[in-house]
């Protein structure tokens, strides 16, 4: 699985010190401030009991300047998760939590996975009200919290793998198929194939102009698709895939969509 998650929060409380810390276990005391949005890939497994999830993380470190709202709507959009970052010695980063960068995300992306960490802890004692203040906040909007400091790297791993992990069991619903009485159409199996393959370009912009050569490669009418043409185009897609994605998670998405399939049991 490739997923997008962005860190949000104001300028300062960490978010490029996190990421860093999270992806190559470094950390520096110089401040420099993210213009944009900057991108970072992390691989992590997740081991189950009936499988090995292999997930990349593209990480987007979004720009903290509330200012910049036509590129932070742009960087938000289409994520699959939200870490918001706070610092725990600013109270109007904390503040900002849940006044500003989270409404940000209802408004751009609607309900999405979102988790927050308190960053710096290792400035403050346990019993801090900041941390009380942040305990109260993630209550307030039902998501995970976790208080991390990334000078000594305490309890980022924690954070990160819990992002990954709630945006993996969102995405393994899109299994129906795992349960043997779920029966769909073609067209139902397809909807779910290409919006599946969308979510694992790096952009969706291009996606449907993509599809649509593929589906004309395929012979793939999409008004009459048939199980052969449908079983051609998850082929096609793979080897879309494997230059950009490479060969191991192309083959892993392959046999997902295979077993889409599997379940059909109507023509359209």
């Amino acid at each position: 699985m490739i997923k997008k998650v962005v860190l949000l929060g104001d300028s300062g409380v960490g978010k490029t010190s996190l990421v860093r810390r999270f992806v190559i276990d470094e950390f520096s005391d110089k401040y420099i401030a993210t213009i944009g949005a900057k991108v970072t890939k992390k691989n992590i497994d997740y081991k189950l009991p009936s499988r090995t999830i292999y997930l990349t993380m593209m990480i987007w470190d979004i720009l903290g300047q509330r200012e910049f709202r036509k590129m932070r709507s742009t960087g938000i959009r289409d994520t699959s998760g939200v870490i918001l970052v706070a610092d725990l010695t600013n109270q109007e980063s904390i503040l900002g939590l849940v006044e500003f960068w989270y409404p940000q995300v209802q408004e751009t992306e609607g309900d999405v996975p979102a988790i927050i960490i308190g960053n710096k802890c290792d400035l403050l004692p346990p019993d801090a009200p900041a941390m009380k203040q942040v305990t109260s906040i993630a209550d307030e909007i039902s998501s995970p919290y976790f208080f991390c400091s990334a000078k000594t790297g305490f309890n980022i791993e924690n954070a990160f793998k819990s992002i990954g992990e709630i945006m993996m069991s969102r995405a393994l619903d899109f299994e129906t198929t795992d349960n043997a009485d779920v029966k769909i159409s073609i067209t139902e199996a397809l909807d779910s194939i290409f919006a599946d393959f969308c979510e694992q370009a790096d952009t969706t912009s291009k996606c449907q102009e993509t599809l649509d050569k593929l589906a004309a490669q395929a012979g793939l009418n999409i008004n009459n698709p048939t199980k052969e043409s449908s079983l051609e185009i998850i082929e096609l897609m793979s080897d879309f895939e494997k230059d950009r994605l490479g060969r191991e998670v192309a083959e892993v998405n392959k046999l997902r969509r295979w077993k889409v399939l599997e379940g059909v049991t109507t023509p359209k």
